[in-house]
């Protein structure tokens, strides 16, 4: 081998370095918003859960409440 030939090979190797490090650089950034929009959906599945239950709990009370009103104003006996 020529000393030619090793300072191409090394300049090659330098490019692959650069070129190496910028998709790592790339890949890091990509997992960073990954992460950030996991969090993001987590949370908002997470209200979405709170409503749903909350809601339930509503309607459930609002026939709880019904068939108080009813028994109180003589329910079957009418």
């Amino acid at each position: 081998m020529s000393d030619d030939d090793t300072l191409r090979r090394i300049a090659r190797l330098e490019e692959e370095i650069v070129k190496l490090c910028a998709t790592i650089n790339e890949l890091n950034l990509t997992i960073v918003v990954l992460n950030k929009t996991v969090e993001n959906m987590s949370a908002s599945e997470k209200r979405r859960t709170e409503i749903r239950d909350k809601s339930i709990l509503f309607v459930v009370g609002g026939f709880i409440s019904a068939a108080v009103v009813w028994i109180i104003n003589g329910g079957l006996i009418k």
